[in-house]
């Protein structure tokens, strides 16, 4: 704390950020600093500065830390929305440096979540590469399809979308849990639990950095990531029971395609599964009378 108390600072965000962790009007943190509302209203717009008697106040008054009102939060954060806007995505936004700056300081929550929304863009982006990555025999001796999307594609207007194996299988499972949509992941995930002794386990997006999904076979645990939303994480469980419930009615469907490589045949099995889920999420018969 500087020893001169007359000196002022311009720390508005900060200030406004701390009175609402607090959990206090304008008026309550202005009576409890002895000044008025219409002052705490200009402090948090940056509009008045906040005096070294002011702060003395605030730490004594809620218990506060003053390394609070510090500014590396913000130099993190606008490091961080610097680090995100250099990609080439945004190449061709001018966006001033200025701006980034004003948006960490102002609205540090609008960056968190700028932060996780870019971390699935990435994660998306790289599941795509492996993927591709994954499908490209790598070995010249090998015989490999030269396009497995299209090759699965063309499987799926053959059969003109609908594979009726599945369709039974999806409207079965629902008669059997029998709940509303509101009440299907849990459903879900209990059915995955005792019929299957898989856990599901909804994981902090820290420690899902690469997937936004994975089974874990030898734990018998499927985790899915914080950043899918709820119905989301109903499909991710629909689609493991699929794998696991329909897999003889898959490999059946799979068999009629004829001879195909690795690469189109665990898409395949994959795009298989992706239809079950769809098809337990909005069963046929409920939809077409809804229709």
């Amino acid at each position: 704390m500087p020893a001169d108390s007359g000196k002022k600072l311009f720390v508005g965000p900060r200030f406004r950020r701390i009175r609402q962790q607090l959990g206090l009007s304008q008026t309550q943190i202005a009576e409890g600093l002895g000044i008025s509302p219409s002052y705490v209203n200009l402090i948090e717009r940056n509009q008045r500065p906040v005096t070294a008697q002011i702060l003395l106040r605030l730490a004594e008054a809620y218990d506060l830390d003053l390394r609070d009102l510090a500014t590396a939060d913000e130099d993190r954060f606008f490091a961080e929305l610097n680090e995100i806007f250099s990609d080439p995505l945004f190449r061709q936004i001018d966006l001033p440096k200025q701006e980034l700056r004003d948006l960490a300081e102002l609205c540090p929550g609008v960056t968190h979540a700028l932060q996780r929304l870019y971390a699935a863009y990435t994660e998306a982006r790289r599941g795509e590469t492996m993927v591709a990555a994954q499908m490209a025999d790598r070995d010249e001796g090998a015989r490999f399809e030269a396009n497995p999307i299209e090759r699965v594609r063309d499987l799926i207007e053959a059969n003109r979308n609908y594979f009726p194996e599945l369709e039974t299988a999806a409207e079965t499972l629902r008669d059997e849990l029998n709940v509303p949509a509101e009440e299907l992941y849990a459903a879900l995930s209990a059915r995955l639990r005792e019929k299957h002794s898989i856990l599901t386990r909804i994981m902090p997006v820290d420690v899902m950095r690469e997937t936004l999904r994975r089974f874990d076979r030898h734990r018998r645990q499927l985790l899915i990531s914080e950043l899918i939303d709820g119905p989301g994480r109903a499909f991710q469980l629909a689609f493991q029971i699929g794998l696991t419930e329909c897999a003889g009615a898959i490999e059946t469907i799979i068999g009629r395609a004829g001879p195909l490589d690795d690469a189109p045949r665990r898409l395949y099995r994959i795009t298989l599964a992706n239809y079950f889920a769809a098809a337990a999420m909005m069963p046929y018969q409920p939809f077409q009378a809804a229709a």
